[in-house]
Parts: C-alpha cells; structure tokens; sequence
C-alpha cells in the first residue's frame, strides 16, 4: 500500500520536478514544409524550417513536448535529443474540450512513464495533433512523417546522435495508428545516414479497427434530429468525420433522417493502403492489447439501457422520450428503439434492428452506454424537470414529469478488439475478417515471436501472466490507475506490466550482439535481451516504482590529471594525454552489493582526435594492484554529455573485501569533463549468457591486440626459429591485451596454453579480465620444440564467482610484467 501512496506523490510532483519541459508548434506551409512556429501576427503564423528559412501558415499542426529535456547551452533551443521516445497521443472524441500537452502529461505521469524512460536514457516527447477527428489519418500521418524528419536535422534542437540512436515510437489508440504509418512513410524515404525508426510500438490501438456499439451511432443520429439534442449532433458529425470514421470498424452513413451502420472493409483506408505499413519489415514492431484473449465472448446482459419519461397532466400524457440500447446475435434483433412525442404533435421514432456480434468481441472496453445513458438522462431531465410547468392563459400549472424507465444494465462494451490490437492474421486474413477474432485463444499463442500470426515481432494481450487476466470484462481502454485522488492497484499493475513488455523489447533490439552488449548503457543491469518479456517477474525496479532509482554516491574521490578536484566537486575538467590512462579514483567504503552498478558521467572535446575507450577496474586496494577488469565501453567525442555504466557480478560475496574503483581513459587525448560518480543499486536484471568464444587460437588469430599505453611496444618477430610477437615492457605493471570484441565462454576449454622464445617472458603474468587474484606467471614452463610451455589451468586464472552464471568467460587476455624494461616474445596462445 505504501508503494501506491508513493507513487501518487510522485505523480502529483512529478511536473514541478522536471524543469526542463520545451514545448514547440508546428505548421505546414504552402510550400508543404513543416515549420516550428515562433510567433503569431493576427490570424498569420510566423515560423522557421529545419534550415531555418522564414515560413508562413495559418493554423497549427501538431505540438510536441519534450520533457526533461537534456540541456545544451550551445544550441538555440537550449536543450538537445539524446535517444528520443516520441508517445504519441491519442483521438480527442469531446467536441466541445479541447485535450492539451499538459493533459496528455497528466496521464503519462500516472504511471511515472517520463521518468522511468529518464532513469532509463531516452527524451520523452509528447506529440500531440491539434486536430485528431477531422483530418483524416492520413493527414496527420504525414505531418509526422515530417516531423521525424525536422528532428532528425534541424539547427534549433541539435540530435547529435541521430544516426546511431534513432527514434523509439509508441502510439496511443489512435496515436498507435498514425505513429504506425508515419514512422513507416518517414523510414522509406529517410536517407541513410538519417536517423532510423529503432523500434515501434502501440498500446491498445486499433490496427484493424475499433468498435463503438451500432446502437450507439443509431441513437446519437436520431436524437441529432432537426429538433433534437445539439450535444447528439455534435457527436454525430464526430463520428462521421474523417479521423474517427476511418478507425470504425462499422461504416456510419447517413441519408437524410435515415442512418446505418454496416461492417465494410472494402476501400477503407486501414483496411487497405495502411497495411504498407502493417507489412512494412523495416523496423521491429511491437503491439500491446489490452483486451483479453481467452477463446469466447466475454459475460454480457443483451440490454445496455432504458430510459422512459414522460409528462402527464391528469389522464393525459403531454409528452415523452424513451431511448433504448440492445446486443442482438439475430439479424431481426432489436439494437436501439428511440421515440420522442412532444405536447400533441404526432410521435417521432426509430426502431433498428440487426446483428451486432462485434460489441462484444474479446477486447478492451469503454463505457459508451454509460456515457450516453448519462448523457441522455441528464437530457431528458432538462427537457422534462421534476418542477415542470405549462403556462396557459396566463396561469402557471404544474405537470406531474416522471420516469418509467430508468436502468443501466450493462454499462461498457467492447472499443478495441484484442486482434485489432495485435494486429493478429487468420489463415492469412485480417482477424477481424473471420470468426478467429472471437474464438482466439492465449493458450499456446507465440506472443513473443508471432511469426505468420500478425504483423508484429511481438504482440502481447491480457493473457494468463497479466494481473488483469481475471476480471469478467477486461479492463477499459488506456485506463488511468488514479482516480478520485486515490489509486487503483489493479489498474496501476495492467499498465506496469505493459510497458514492460514495450520496454523489454525495446532492450531485446537496443543489444549489439556483436559486441555483446548495450548501445543505451543506462539499460545496462535492469534488462536483459535473454528475458522473456511475458515474464512480469523479470519487471526491473525502475518501471515498478514509477522511475526511481536509488543511488549511492561516493565519499572520497581523486583525479590524476586534476589534483585540487575531489569527491567535493560535482564536475571535474581536464586535459587528458594520449594513451591508456588512469584518470580517477573512488572509494566505495564498504563491500560492493552484488548486481549494483558503477555509473559516472563523460563529457569530451577533442579537436584533433574522435576516438575513446573507457574502462573500470575494481580494485582491492588504493593502489589498485589487484583488481578486476570490467568491460571497455566506447565514450563519443562530441562535447556531449554521456553515461557509462558499469554492472557488478550477480554472485553474493564475489566483491568482498574490494572497495576502490579507477577510471581508465584510452584515447588520442582531449579535454574531458566527469561529472556524478555515484553506485546504482537496484539493476538486478538478468544477466545474459555468454556465447561461445569464436576460436581455440588466441594468438595468432584476428583478435586485436592492444598496448595500454606508449611505454609497451608491439611488433612481429622473426628469427630462426619461427615467428612471433614480441612485446616489450619500459614499466612495471604495464602491459598489452588481447580483445575479444565481447564477453565470450571457454566452457569447451580446461586450459591456457602459451608457448614462447626462451629467456624471455620470465616476469610475465596472463589473466583474463575475471581474473582471480592471484598470480599466473608465465616463468618455469617445460621446454617442447625449442619453445617454452607454460600450461595454465582456466579455473586458476578465472574467478567463476565474477562471471555471468559461473561460466568461464572474458572479454580479454592480458599479459603484464612485473619488472621494469621486460620482453616477452609470444609464439602461441591457445586454448586446449
């Protein structure tokens, strides 16, 4: 309970904690170019393009949020995009309430999404259309498409990292839709060097379209009537406007007095050119439902509402109004009966009739008879008062105005059906298009990889695994977890637990498994591109509360090329040579919690160079003489702020007595800013399992073979003999590395093996990064074939309680010396 309470406060402040929130408007000109508005001039807009030339519009297009925005004091805006994450809202059906950013904020922080993708690495920019039921789908597609496209180059809002991170995309309802298609139509015609779309995804929109139910439209249209409730004709020409008529998966068409509302799928815009998009394979999709998949038609009443009043004056009735709303399985089934007789006016009123089987097809839900029964009762009170009066001849006589009917039955029904959502296939069909929509069941169904079965990479529904499984009726559309000041668990789990589907498999496709880990190294210890997204378990804190991180700073730090910085200073600046550096030092103070993280910000400037490597040593000492060797990261060279983050082993007690860290910089120099060393202490995702290592020939092989600084000296070496490597060493405790591009197993191997020239390598010593500390010297090997033999067991030179699951594994063999103005002249380095 306490979490919930927490997590309430955190919404409620959340607005006033993020300072940074930029809000730019964009237009499209005559010259169909999107421009950011900057000012306004009576009716005419006044704008810039993303090169900066004036432009001119009239009305506004689409606005965007971007919220905590990192800053950059360099550029115009003030702020730059680091690994944006564009959510994109959903249809505004209120014809009088106009939704703004600060709503659409409102509900996002509900759920603590814009910190939890802070905590995370990723911007969060709202994106929100000015007009989402009267422009077509199309429409405003388009106007993102060219919004990807201003973001990716523009010279207000610098994207420095454009072509390597890209755009994560998640579409809400309607947002889902249009996201969908406008990512699709910016990626064909981005060029390569742009920034790509890296994944996409939709929360509960309808792919195949959505489901209001057909008496619902029927009852609106014949109380819009000339005559009739100016709020139903206001929601009439909503839902026959282009961007809510093209989501329905009825068509609405009205002659005259007369409306129907038919299944048609022929020539509709979702139905046909959208599914370019649907099929499009140029970026990974992943689609959340948030209806039930549980094989049947969920538990209904067959009556939504009654509602009968009526004005009587003695034995004679005035006037009346009744509405009523019926599910039909028949074709002759009465769907709505709507009737309204004024004083003695002859009787005006519509009795429909038909099948309405998709008001409840497994979905999510909204309570549309609710809210026309509301509605329509609120309206029959204003028209019929219980102090109803009648004037005649001057006199004042009161009617008797009563209800004969007045029940809600069944208050929701079902909005986006569960297939739509997942965008799930049939024999090779749109779901929709056969009985599979109604019938599909969770049971066996591949969600994490659907293959034929939808368009998707992943889609994922309310299935056995999701806390809202088992409810009678699935929960309703994007549903907000506070309401009336209080929170509603259940609600507030749902949506924890989609978003780590989303999110999951946003770290499934942001792993380099080449290199074997990361891009977003804040994603570094909460995931894991082996977990299964199903698995809720497998949730990482960060998501679970709303964002929160718990961080633990350091009470002592030292920097080599700044000797007046210390832990005091919350930023540390300096000129950094070439080569393998140590740069700092901190003390952790006590032992290391397992699955903790060392995280520390970098920035670099270099004129003369591009490249920079880091590493972390964990060390049992000051002096750091033994220690452990976490994996080397590459730091960008672009005056930017950076994370690195490192993550400590899983095993209990695999750290203790080890307290110190050192910073090591590799690079060809530059000027070079730390900021906030601190520990992470709750990344406890899983940790991957290591792939085999490539080749059993460590040397020679095609590994890279790296000097730590300018005092080791590589070369080949040839005498007669043989060849060889010859590494010369000016120091003691310098040395070179073997890189093997990624962390690898040697499970097949029980041994090191190394041969080298006699007389040499005698102060040697080879570890791998996970070393154990001690010493593996390279002196006293047997002499085979004119070469020195030194066997080494892999379980004495690597620690199994640092490595990921126990495994033998590394990133790197090191080979160091212990004395001054040492050679060692390598033949081979194998694996047996």
């Amino acid at each position: 309970m306490m979490r919930y309470i927490w997590l309430a406060v955190v919404a409620m402040l959340s607005t006033n904690a993020m300072a940074e929130n930029r809000d730019y408007s964009f237009f499209v000109d005559s010259q169909d170019r999107l421009c950011m508005e900057k000012s306004k001039f009576f009716i005419n807009v006044f704008g810039v393009d993303a090169a900066e030339d004036v432009c001119h519009g009239i009305t506004e297009s689409v606005r965007i949020r971007i919220v905590d925005a990192p800053v950059d004091e360099s550029s115009l805006a003030g702020v730059y995009l680091e690994r944006p994450f564009m959510i994109i809202d959903g249809i505004n059906l209120d014809p009088v309430e106009k939704k703004t950013l600060t709503d659409l904020e409102a509900e996002v922080q509900q759920v603590g999404l814009p910190k939890i993708l802070k905590s995370l690495g990723y911007t969060p920019i709202l994106v929100q259309f000015t007009e989402t039921v009267r422009r077509s789908l199309q429409e405003n597609s388009k106007v993102l498409s060219q919004l990807f496209s201003f973001l990716n180059n523009n010279k207000q809002i610098p994207f420095p990292g454009a072509k390597e991170d890209g755009f994560v995309v998640m579409g809400i309802s309607q947002g889902g839709v249009i996201g969908r298609y406008g990512a699709y139509l910016y990626d064909t015609h981005r060029g390569k060097n742009d920034a790509p779309i890296r994944l996409f995804s939709s929360l509960d929109s309808p792919h195949q379209g959505a489901v209001m139910p057909k008496g619902l439209f029927n009852t609106v249209a014949f109380w819009s009537d000339e005559g009739g409730s100016s709020a139903a004709e206001m929601f009439k020409d909503v839902l026959l406007a282009k961007g809510a008529a093209d989501l329905l998966l009825y068509e609405n068409k009205c002659e005259g007095k007369s409306c129907k509302s038919e299944v048609n799928t022929k020539g509709r815009f979702l139905f046909e050119d959208y599914r370019k998009a649907a099929e499009y394979k140029g970026f990974p999709t992943v689609l959340i439902a948030q209806g039930q998949l549980k094989g049947f038609i969920p538990e209904h009443k067959d009556e939504y509402f009654r509602l009968e009043r009526h004005v009587e004056k003695g034995p004679f009735t005035l006037g009346s109004a009744i509405s009523r709303m019926f599910y039909s399985e028949t074709e002759n089934g009465q769907i709505a009966y709507n009737r309204k007789k004024e004083k003695t006016e002859d009787e005006s009123k519509s009795d429909f009739r038909g099948r309405t089987e998709f008001d409840f097809i497994q979905g999510s839900t909204y309570p549309f008879a609710a809210t026309l029964y509301n509605s329509f009762r609120q309206g029959f009170l204003d028209a019929m008062p219980e102090d109803m009066k009648l004037n005649l001849l001057g006199l004042s006589i009161k009617l008797n105005a009563s209800w004969t009917k007045d029940v809600l039955t069944q208050d929701r029904s079902t909005f986006i059906p569960t297939v739509s959502a997942m965008d799930l296939k049939c024999n090779g069909d749109l779901a929709v298009k056969s009985d599979c929509g109604f019938t599909q069941s969770s049971i066996g169904f591949p969600f994490e990889n659907p293959g034929n079965r939808s368009s998707a990479n992943a889609a994922f529904a309310v299935d056995p695994t999701h806390p809202r499984y088992n409810e009678a009726i699935s929960g309703r559309h994007v549903e907000m977890p506070f309401e009336n000041g209080s929170v509603n668990a259940s609600v507030l789990n749902g949506m924890q637990v989609d978003l780590w589907r989303i999110l999951c498999e946003v770290a499934k496709y942001d792993f380099d498994s080449q290199l074997g880990q990361f891009r977003n190294p804040k994603l570094v210890g909460f995931f894991s591109p082996d977990t299964k997204c199903l698995d809720a378990n497998k949730m990482p804190d960060v998501i679970r509360n709303a964002g929160a991180v718990q961080e633990y700073p350091f009470a002592y730090a030292r920097y080599d090329y700044n000797a007046d910085a210390s832990e005091k200073n919350a930023a540390v600046r300096f000129k950094l040579p070439a080569g393998w550096k140590k740069v700092s030092l901190w003390d952790h103070g006590v032992n290391i919690q397992a699955n903790s993280s060392f995280e520390v910000d970098v920035k670099v400037n270099n004129l003369n160079g591009n490249w920079m490597k880091a590493e972390l040593l964990v060390c049992r000492l000051k002096s750091c003489s033994g220690y452990l060797q976490l994996t080397e990261v590459p730091v960008p060279v672009d005056g930017k702020t950076h994370t690195l983050r490192w993550r400590m082993p899983a095993n209990d007690g695999a750290l203790n007595g080890m307290r110190w860290f050192r910073l090591v910089l590799n690079s060809d120099g530059g000027d070079v800013t730390i900021m906030n060393p601190h520990m992470v202490l709750n990344t406890r995702g899983d940790v991957p399992v290591p792939p085999k290592i490539s080749s059993a020939s460590i040397y020679p092989s095609s590994y890279e073979v790296v000097p730590w600084d300018s005092g080791v000296h590589v070369k080949p070496y040839d005498d007669m003999s043989g060849s060889g490597l010859e590494i010369l060493y000016e120091k003691a405790r310098h040395g070179v590395h073997f890189e093997f591009g990624r962390l690898v197993s040697m499970d097949d191997y029980r041994n090191l093996v190394v041969d080298y020239w006699p007389g040499t390598c005698q102060r040697t010593y080879a570890y791998f990064d996970s070393k154990k500390m001690t010493e593996a010297n390279l002196a006293n090997g047997s002499l085979q074939n004119g070469f020195v033999r030194k066997i080494l067991p892999l379980a004495e030179i690597i620690d199994l309680n640092v490595t990921p699951h126990g495994s033998e594994s590394a990133h790197r063999l090191n080979l160091q010396s212990s004395l001054a103005n040492e050679r060692c002249v390598v033949k081979s380095i194998r694996l047996e």
